[in-house]
């Protein structure tokens, strides 16, 4: 009988380590100090603020505004790495469904009978005060509601991003509704954590100088913004009246814990490392993996973290141009681009060949190179000879020139398009590349201005976001010029779908993307890895990149500086 129990207590003793092992334990706590001044170099330290106002409708607001502007819902960093470790919260544009969390909302309700969400705010959340722009006061769904249907009357407005809403209604102060014309799976990404789901205050576009005045810019977050200095920095001070906190080691704590975090604006990437080998940045979010081995020689006390780069490079070609309107040419200018020698020559081993348009951390709709399809897969290999021989079939037997404009924003990305070029001469294309300065590029690129190519660093965008913006006839964000009938229904079927589960509209999305991949509408490219970098003063922090689209603020909000650790390091 003893042997049997021992057996019993043995078993059980090895189910509960396999069920607590499925999540990583939490790292211990440490106790906060309060004060210090955190400095970072963000993912993007070569590019200034395109805007300040949301009604811009730019890509990168929440990258600049999230320390001092909130959303309806954000990423909960408890089921990360310093909690259970459900998701690593390193892409820049994804949160999972079962990681989201409300942030000004407490709560929100489906129903599809009529079809409407009812969404919920936090009570107690107060607008900073402003001098000359606002006195603070509480946030009531009026300015949630005026927020969007601002938004949506812009100039600028994504005009199919809200088009499923067929009212916004104010219930009461705290409580409002959408009513819906169609049901729209990508809903959270839209209205709660997307690029453009900031809640602006009203009265920022009424004060001198309009929304877009930097010095106009108020919230409800963490921080205000304080000075901004054109290609050197961004200042955000600490809010000394925000709402929220955390519980640290069982215990609760008011947010933020840093008086001042300074975001650095560096253009050149040797400046970038230098200015973190000499401590003057407290953290670095994009270290090329070139710098990595000489610093952990010179420097091994520093924290690391690796992550697959946020987006894909990739040589957009135009599906509406020759002669990139023979799928015949796309593919051949694939098969002449040698990418494993771009991984090991440029990228130095550390990168991923496949992870177009999305890499292997999107699980749910991902497919490794060897379960594509022989059409899709083949774009991966290297094979000059088919390439001319597609060349010739399309009518092209000597090759053609074209040119492609490119963001000169990152010295890597011109390296590759560099190496693209020379592999593409080999078959007889001649390439020449237009570099530009980011601001014009991304001007030439929505406006469809560009020439047959386009060299381009994407954001992935959330599981629908991404396939939306880049392949969706119309789109804003289809450099690709993508008009495809099937791809169109089909995308739409997935996401009006209101009794489709996520289980299943996955396994179509998974479809449609080895589809979309088999058209060839870009010259694919491999997705390199970055590290991220920061000194052990830097506490309670645990890598992590982003809690929303391109928004980590409240990952910073949650940082200490142990100074007396810093000075004894002597910095």
């Amino acid at each position: 009988m003893k042997k049997l129990l021992d057996l019993f207590l043995i078993v059980v003793l090895m189910i509960l380590i396999l069920v607590t092992g499925a999540f990583a334990a939490a790292p211990k706590a440490e106790s906060p100090k309060y004060g210090g001044s955190l400095t970072i170099l963000e993912r993007y330290p070569g590019i200034n603020p395109i805007a300040w106002d949301n009604a811009a409708w730019a890509w990168k607001h929440p990258y600049d505004t999230g320390f001092y502007m909130e959303q309806l819902m954000v990423g909960d960093l408890q089921k990360g790495p310093r909690g259970t470790n459900e998701y690593d919260f390193l892409e820049n544009s994804w949160i999972p469904h079962p990681v989201a969390k409300g942030e000004l909302l407490e709560k929100w309700e489906v129903s599809k009978k009529p079809m409407k969400i009812t969404f919920h705010l936090r009570k107690g959340v107060m607008w900073q005060d402003k001098p000359g722009v606002m006195k603070a006061r509480e946030l009531t769904a009026d300015d949630v509601v005026s927020n969007f249907e601002r938004m949506s009357k812009s100039p600028k407005a994504l005009k199919s991003h809200w088009e499923f809403i067929d009212e916004w209604k104010v219930i009461d102060k705290y409580i409002f509704a959408i009513h819906l014309k169609k049901w729209d799976a990508d809903w959270r990404y839209k209205l709660g954590w997307g690029v453009y789901s900031s809640i602006q205050a009203p009265e920022q576009d009424k004060a001198p100088g309009g929304a877009n005045k930097w010095e106009n810019a108020t919230g409800t977050g963490p921080y205000m913004l304080t000075d901004y200095k054109d290609g050197h920095s961004q200042t955000y001070t600490k809010n000394q009246k925000y709402w929220d906190s955390d519980s640290i080691g069982g215990k609760k704590y008011q947010l933020p814990f840093t008086d001042k975090v300074v975001m650095m604006l560096i253009k050149d990437e040797a400046t970038q490392v230098a200015s973190f080998r000499t401590g003057k940045v407290d953290v670095m979010m994009n270290m090329d993996p070139r710098y990595i081995d000489d610093i952990k020689k010179a420097n091994p006390e520093i924290k690391w973290k690796r992550a697959l780069y946020g987006g894909n490079f990739s040589l957009v070609l135009r599906m509406d141009t020759k002669p990139f309107n023979d799928i015949r040419v796309r593919r051949a200018l694939n098969l002449a681009v040698d990418k494993n020698a771009i991984i090991k020559t440029i990228y130095r081993g550390q990168a991923e060949l496949q992870t177009y348009p999305y890499p292997a951390n999107f699980k749910e709709i991902y497919t490794p190179l060897e379960k594509l399809s022989p059409a899709a897969r083949e774009l991966l290999t290297y094979n000059p000879e088919k390439a001319k021989k597609l060349l010739a079939e399309a009518g092209y037997p000597n090759g053609f020139s074209f040119k492609a404009q490119l963001s000169n924003a990152s010295q890597t990305e011109m390296d590759v398009a560099a190496m693209v070029a020379a592999f593409l001469a080999k078959i007889g294309v001649n390439l020449e590349l237009v570099p530009m300065d980011y601001p014009s590029w991304l001007s030439v690129m929505i406006k469809k201005a560009h020439q047959s190519a386009l060299f381009m660093m994407n954001g992935h965008g959330s599981i629908l976001a991404g396939l939306r913006k880049n392949f969706m006839t119309g789109s804003l964000w289809n450099p690709h010029m993508m008009s495809d009938p099937y791809f169109d229904k089909t995308f739409d079927t997935i996401e009006e779908d209101p009794n489709l589960s996520d289980t299943k509209a996955y396994a179509e999305l998974k479809k449609l993307i080895v589809y979309t991949i088999e058209q060839a509408p870009a010259v694919i490219l491999p997705q390199p890895y970055t590290y991220v970098a920061w000194w052990p003063w830097v506490k309670n922090y645990y890598g992590e990149l982003r809690v929303g689209q391109q928004r980590s603020s409240p990952i910073w909000a949650r940082v200490w500086i142990d100074q007396d650790l810093k000075k004894k390091m002597g910095y």
